[in-house]
């Protein structure tokens, strides 16, 4: 019997068995013991009592937690390779002495369950060390990525009230001091940097992470010393950053339960074919998390973080480390396979490829099925994710037209997905609405935030709002019509108008401003704003980006076009048309225009 499936019917081989007894003992969704964790994390909602057994009962949860998954994996396959990095690789057994050494040296700086540290790594083995090293000592990571720049950073900190914060000095060309030492004059809970090393030296304030791993005996404390500190399944794992279309940063919290769920839904379905799994995507973002990372960690598998996302060097990772399962966004994949080397890599080791994030091209798709299907690989297709908890997944063997056209259907036991109208009543099938979720993968509401914001992103029956319009047809699969909340969808990443625009108009010579996604057939949309100048003044796209970057904007929020207009179009009842722009940047696309604007960019 494999791993999962022992997993799935013996779910508490590692958390003790008085925490099941009070689970179904209707003791909430946070266990009320005598233990390190007896509350859950402030600020988070829980779920509810009846959705605790409901979930277990039926097998949505299997209450593990993340700390868990090391355990097993380190004890089915201790000497197989864990992670490897542009210069690393670790064996089980060596990743779990390096995690359980940083959890025992962050209890040593004074670091306590439920703080919160932001991990923001590029592709390198300690971030798995530090966010499964906080895990194990019941500490929260809050995600970021290396291109999070200052303004969402200080926002993260406000957020989170996070203490600590795991960051290199560089990335590339990226130096982070700078940006380091302004948020330590800023932010008042951070009182912890941590930094790999690296040949330049760290500074006088951070503490460098591989010393404070090896000074560790992590013999001292006994084998059993952590295992106090295991967070109940149904607390906090994770913060997770999402914009809000108020163009205010919100956190996602996601229980163990919650992401376990999709872990092991994901690795049943898309990895189960192979045990080398490739992560070219940044490794600090949900779709890192949901995906390769955490379902590498449940299977014992390989986890291969790709240093350099270009399509030769995913293609020379392919080669070198033999990966058999390689989930990427559509633009990397499109620069595979019309790479004018591709012949001259050995990829015959893939057994799944495929994307997340963003629509591929039907051109794309076709190309990857009748390249790679000659190596026994399969296409796995588009899905739908979110950092809220949404999962939908097709069968690796539906036709190329499912694939393309629809993101799979709802595969969570115990989950419902259907579709809305303005009232809220459930619409028939294919027809088109607003799709809405509940279930074991979806999470109860934002962190820290009012009441009232989190009402208004659930249905008056508890479902979340996705925001997405769709369509359900008779066996189930969703296909996603277009959008009711005003986002923007650039390859992996969600972008947020109103953060943007909040910047722009600072700008002393803007008057009115309105930021759009404009079709983008790599990343599925890039952002245009829509500028109207002062009286006599004017706005060049490279002063704008300039303004926005002094601003502490990082690359997520610099929009890659702008138009100089005379006047925002409005509807009726005075808002702005965005529709109308929407039109307007297709036609200019196209080299026409139906609006009285300048392009810029």
């Amino acid at each position: 019997m494999g791993p999962a499936v022992s997993f799935r019917h013996i779910r508490n081989q590692a958390p003790r068995l008085s925490s099941l007894i009070l689970l179904f003992l209707g003791q909430g969704a946070c266990r009320d013991e005598e233990m390190i964790h007896n509350k859950c994390l402030e600020g988070f909602v829980p779920y509810r009592e009846d959705q605790v057994r409901e979930y277990t009962r039926i097998g949505g949860w299997l209450n593990l937690t993340y700390g868990d998954l090391l355990d097993r994996a380190a004890q089915q396959n201790p000497k197989g390779i864990a992670v490897v990095d542009d210069r690393n690789r670790l064996t089980y057994e060596e990743l779990r002495d390096r995690v359980y050494r940083f959890a025992l040296a962050l209890l040593e700086m004074g670091v306590r369950p439920h703080d919160r540290i932001i991990i923001q790594l590029p592709n390198r083995y300690e971030f798995v060390v530090a966010f499964y090293g906080m895990q194990k000592m019941g500490a929260i990571p809050v995600l970021a990525v290396p291109r999070h720049g200052h303004r969402e950073i200080s926002s993260f900190f406000g957020i989170t009230g996070a203490r600590g914060w795991i960051v290199p000095p560089e990335d590339g060309k990226i130096d982070f001091v700078p940006l380091i030492e302004r948020i330590r004059s800023e932010a008042e809970s951070l009182d912890l940097v941590i930094m790999p090393d690296t040949h330049l030296g760290l500074p006088d304030f951070a503490h460098s992470m591989e010393e404070t791993i090896e000074r560790i005996d992590a013999g001292q404390k006994g084998p059993g010393f952590l295992d106090r500190y295991r967070p109940d399944p149904n607390d906090v794992a994770v913060l997770i950053p999402t914009g809000g279309t108020t163009g205010l940063p919100k956190m996602v919290p996601r229980t163990h339960n919650s992401l376990i769920i999709t872990n092991d839904i994901i690795s049943g379905r898309v990895t189960a074919l192979g045990n080398v799994i490739l992560q070219a995507t940044p490794v600090g973002h949900a779709m890192a998390i949901q995906g390769a990372v955490n379902c590498a960690m449940y299977r014992a598998s390989t986890l291969v973080l790709q240093g350099i996302p270009r399509p030769k060097e995913i293609l020379e990772t392919i080669q070198r480390e033999r990966v058999t399962n390689a989930i990427m966004v559509p633009t990397q994949l499109e620069g595979i396979v019309n790479h004018p080397d591709l012949e001259k890599f050995d990829v015959s080791s893939l057994r799944i490829i495929g994307t997340a994030g963003a629509g591929l091209p039907r051109e794309v798709a076709r190309r990857t099925i009748e390249y790679f299907r000659k190596y026994g690989c399969k296409f796995s297709g588009n899905g739908l994710g979110a950092s809220e908890g949404l999962l939908a997944l097709g069968d690796l063997d539906d036709p190329l037209e499912v694939k393309l056209k629809t993101v799979g259907r709802n595969v969570t036991p115990g989950s419902h997905y259907k579709v809305i109208d303005d009232e809220e009543n459930e619409l028939p099938v294919n027809s088109e609405g607003e799709l809405v979720a509940k279930g074991p993968e979806v999470f109860t509401g934002y962190y820290r935030t009012t009441e009232e914001e989190n009402r208004l992103v659930f249905t008056r029956d508890g479902y979340y709002r996705t925001g997405d319009m769709a369509r359900i047809d008779e066996r189930g699969y969703i296909t996603i019509t277009g959008r009711k909340k005003d986002v923007i969808m650039r390859g992996g990443e969600t972008l947020v108008p109103g953060e943007m625009e909040e910047l722009i108009r600072r700008h002393p010579n803007v008057e009115r401003v309105a930021v759009i996604g404009m079709p983008d057939p790599k990343t599925g949309e890039r952002a245009c704003a829509y500028v109207v100048p002062k009286r006599g003044k004017d706005l060049s796209f490279e002063e704008m980006v300039a303004f926005l970057k002094e601003q502490g904007a990082g690359v997520l929020l610099l929009p890659e076009r702008l138009e100089i207009i005379d006047f925002l179009p409005e509807t009726g009842v005075g808002k702005v048309d965005k529709k109308l722009l929407r039109k307007d940047i297709e036609k200019k696309l196209k080299g026409e225009g139906i609006l009285n604007a300048s392009p810029k960019g």
